[in-house]
């Protein structure tokens, strides 16, 4: 079995799992309800709520007012405290009572959430409204200053009276603060009991066996069943149907259902084609096929869903119909949307009949038997599922309910056999994604197991639970799967020049491939959170939460909980590295916009527009990072603190970096080196290609770079060819022999130098007898150069000039000769000829020495 690497869970499990939004609509009404359960009865005791309006801890003056000052401030914040905390009481104490009844229902439980949220909402707005006004009474209090001590003069009775009233007062909002979150934390034990007696209701519901399943009474009364419950049907439907006042309306409404849907067809038909038209060379990248998805399952889908839709609305809006209709209407409505959405989406991915448009690698048998089989299993979800709701409208008996129950769970579990076994083909066996791949295989396995084992064994309604997360939980997750493709193919868009998006970054925004890979990646993950976020409360649907449970756990999230006292609010904490990402992102396209558009038709060198550019970054960073905190929550003048502790670790372990951070704005400031200048630091020496924050990079003629602390350019020598001007002086040695003339050597170099087109004339060539050397008169020619980038080429062209100049005018060049002098040459003379006329007398005895040791040889 074969799979690309680039599908992260498979081709198989999207399969498996791809009903998307109109399976999950459908999941969400079906969301396994609990009928009834004891309430626990063991719950800890929570402290009851102080009574806001009693009497103060503060001692009292008997000359204070207290009604007045209760009744002003009961009118500041809108309620009336005493009543307000003690109507909470006994709502919650109420509340407690009826959760230790037995038996809940599902409808009483979601009630009994709706009055706590409400008694929440009331605490919350009294709890917004007392900080100020705690902190305006503290901060009157702190104005007159401590009372005075025992034994010491009293102080006059205006401020003692002031201070009394501000002290009640005070114990008054302290005890509307304690009562508000008394209660709060009351309503929190609550909520729990409610999540576990719901948890209980539907453990207890899904592990009940259903008795009789294989009785035969329970099947041998089908045949009986089934025509009543058809009849009680047709009754229902034609109860309302003889009752609708106009029927003509009911005419008009299909008749421009139908419409819609011809209109939508032909709109389809033409918008696929458009889509899928790719004009490139070979087949069409992965983006361009992953961004013309949702279009064409849109296009696609819409002109059953749409009508479909369309007339339920119609129709439960202007006939008014009955609740078990209205329900069997919207079921029906519900099925055809889940079928062909499912045909529209699994047709598109795998494209079975268009290859080049295939997001998934299958082969073609592979990707026609999944579409196919994928349609049976959605058309049969479907109908089950309209067909256990019709057996509950019409009251049918509970065998006809037990036979629609199991054989639609053993069937679903068949299909997604059947779908497990289809061959699928990967270029890459050995890829992670195999691996994940064969868990998600062993996983659905499993269910599907445990699936055929329910039923068998009677357990109903844990059968059917299973084949409904699998369909349902496995389609989000497909889905969640083929939206991160699609946040992969937008993130290869960005960084193409032939996509809509990485032209208009290209022309607009001037942002390189390299620039716009780098805004890629973080931009790819932002996204794939955010589906990821907004996918998880539909899959929590399906194991029995509600959505008063998920919104309430996502306001905490995204909006603040409390840890003792500190709040965690992770929501700000996103949004404001949201902020500080549009904020980066907007300074660097100010920075391409003021480069291109203003500092290039100014004329401003490289040097100076380098500078103005970083320095405009580093301004737009920490305003960037400003409005980021500032949108966290933080209190900017809170940040003193901060940077008395930033300052102590700068003392003891940051001070060179924040030494190299200043060195660079002094070097963005002064420009004692620019973007392209020659300089000479530290023993390199290079051209500046980069000033950045903490250090300047330079490249060496051996193209090497080099990165030096901008310390360095600070605090040692540093040598700048280039900082005023290009020009050079080039200094090239020459030594020529003592019989030359050296008026002649000068005007040769002189005349040499003046004939070489790079030479400037301003200042003149000069030449300089500098030494009488040893063997040579040591000459150096200085000429000036326009442009230090030359300094190689001029040298090697006036050295080989002046070397012909010299071979044709007849000037020596010397080279390094030693001269040995002998003081009595004819003694030396007299040696030679002794030492010769010995060997000549030596060569004959010689001879006949060796003759005679030469051995005999025998004939």
């Amino acid at each position: 079995m074969r799979i690309s690497g680039r599908s992260a869970l498979g081709p198989t499990f999207i399969c498996i799992c791809l009903l998307i939004s109109g399976i999950v609509a459908a999941a969400v009404g079906t969301t396994p309800r609990a009928f009834g359960q004891t309430a626990s009865s063991d719950q800890p005791t929570v402290p009851a709520p102080a009574q806001a309006g009693g009497v103060p801890s503060q001692k009292t003056s008997a000359s204070v007012n207290t009604e007045a000052i209760t009744r002003d401030l009961n009118q500041e914040l809108g309620l009336d405290l005493n009543a307000k905390t003690a109507d909470w009481r006994q709502h919650l104490d109420r509340l407690e009572s009826d959760l230790r009844r037995p038996h809940l229902r599902y409808s009483e439980l979601n009630a009994y959430r709706e009055e706590l949220q409400r008694v929440r909402a009331e605490i919350k707005e009294l709890a917004n409204r007392v900080p100020t006004r705690l902190d305006a009474n503290k901060a009157q209090l702190n104005l007159l200053g401590p009372a005075p001590a025992a034994g010491q003069p009293p102080e006059p009775e205006q401020i003692a009276h002031n201070r009394a009233e501000l002290n009640y007062r005070l114990g008054l909002l302290s005890a509307a603060e304690a009562a508000a979150k008394s209660t709060d934390l009351r309503i929190d034990h609550l909520f729990n009991t409610i999540e576990d007696i719901r948890r209980r209701n539907f453990a207890s519901i899904l592990l009940q066996p259903i008795p009789g399943v294989y009785a035969y009474e329970t099947w041998s009364r089908l045949p009986d069943y089934i025509p009543t419950a058809l009849e009680r049907l047709r009754d229902l439907v034609d109860g309302w149907w003889e009752g609708v006042p106009d029927r003509q309306e009911i005419a008009r409404i299909g008749l421009e259902a139908s419409l819609l849907f011809l209109v939508l067809s032909f709109a389809g038909w033409r918008g696929v084609r458009s889509l899928r038209r790719w004009q490139g060379e070979g087949e069409p990248p992965f983006w361009r096929r992953a961004s013309s998805a949702a279009g064409v399952v849109l296009l696609r889908a819409s002109p059953v869903a749409v009508p479909v839709v369309f007339a339920y609305a119609m129709l439960a809006t202007e006939q008014r119909l009955p609740d078990r209709l209205d329900w069997l209407f919207y079921l029906t409505a519900e099925m055809a949307v889940i079928i062909f959405t499912v045909a529209a989406l699994v047709t598109t991915t795998l494209a079975p009949r268009a290859r080049a448009w295939r997001l998934i690698p299958v082969s073609d048998a592979g990707a026609a038997r999944l579409c196919g089989l994928i349609i049976l299993l959605a058309f049969v979800y479907g109908l089950t599922t309209l067909l256990y709701a019709i057996t509950r409208l019409v009251q049918a008996p509970f065998a006809l309910t037990i036979a629609v129950a199991l054989p639609s769970s053993l069937l679903v579990a068949g299909l997604v056999v059947a779908i497990l076994r289809t061959p699928v083909r990967s270029e890459n066996p050995a890829a992670p994604s195999m691996r994940l791949f064969r868990t998600v295989r062993t996983v659905v396995w499993t269910i599907v197991a445990a699936i055929v084992a329910c039923a068998l064994a009677g357990y109903l309604p844990l059968a059917r639970f299973l084949a409904q997360q699998l369909v349902v939980t496995g389609s989000i997750l497909a889905l969640v799967y083929l939206l991160l493709l699609w946040v992969d193919g937008f993130a290869q868009s960005v960084t193409d020049d032939n996509a809509v998006a990485g032209g208009w970054l290209k022309q607009r925004a001037h942002l390189e491939r390299s620039r716009r890979e780098q805004l890629a990646l973080p931009l790819s993950l932002l996204l794939k959170l955010a589906v990821l976020v907004l996918s998880v409360p539909f899959i929590m649907l399906q194991w029995g939460y509600t959505w008063p449970d998920i919104q309430d756990w996502y306001r905490q999230l995204f909006f603040g909980f409390h840890i003792g006292n500190t709040p965690v609010t992770f929501g700000a904490l996103l949004a404001s590295i949201i902020v500080f990402g549009l904020g980066y992102a907007a300074a660097r396209l100010f920075q391409g916009w003021l480069d291109v558009q203003v500092l290039q038709p100014a004329g401003i060198s490289g040097g100076v527009r380098h500078s103005i550019r970083t320095g405009v970054g580093y301004v737009g960073i920490l305003i960037a990072a400003l409005a980021a905190v500032s949108y966290a929550g933080f209190n900017l003048s809170s940040l003193a603190i901060v940077a008395g502790a930033f300052s102590i670790g700068i003392g003891f372990g940051l001070q060179n970096l924040v030494n190299n951070f200043v060195s660079g704005l002094i070097l963005l400031a002064e420009r004692p080196i620019r973007v392209g200048d020659l300089v000479v630091v530290g023993g390199e020496e290079g051209y500046v290609r980069k000033i950045s924050v903490r250090s300047t990079e330079i490249e060496t003629f051996d193209r090497a770079h080099v990165l030096i602390p901008n310390a360095s350019f600070v605090s040692d020598k540093v040598k700048n060819w280039t900082l005023r001007n290009s020009v050079r002086r080039v200094a090239i040695s020459i030594g020529t022999a003592y019989a030359c003339n050296p008026r002649q050597v000068r005007e040769v170099l002189l005349k040499v130098a003046r004939s070489n087109p790079d030479v400037l004339h301003t200042p003149e060539p000069v030449v300089d007898l500098r030494e009488f050397g040893a063997s040579s008169l040591n000459f150096i020619l200085y000429v000036f150069i326009d442009h230090i980038s030359k300094t190689v080429r001029v040298r090697t062209d006036l050295s080989m000039a002046i070397f012909d100049a010299f071979a044709e005018a007849g000037i020596e060049i010397p080279f390094t000769q030693t001269d040995v002098n002998i003081r009595n040459i004819d003694r030396l003379h007299q040696l030679i000829a002794d030492y010769a006329a010995q060997q000549q007398e030596e060569s004959p005895q010689t001879s006949r020495r060796r003759f005679a040791k030469r051995p005999a040889v025998a004939d």
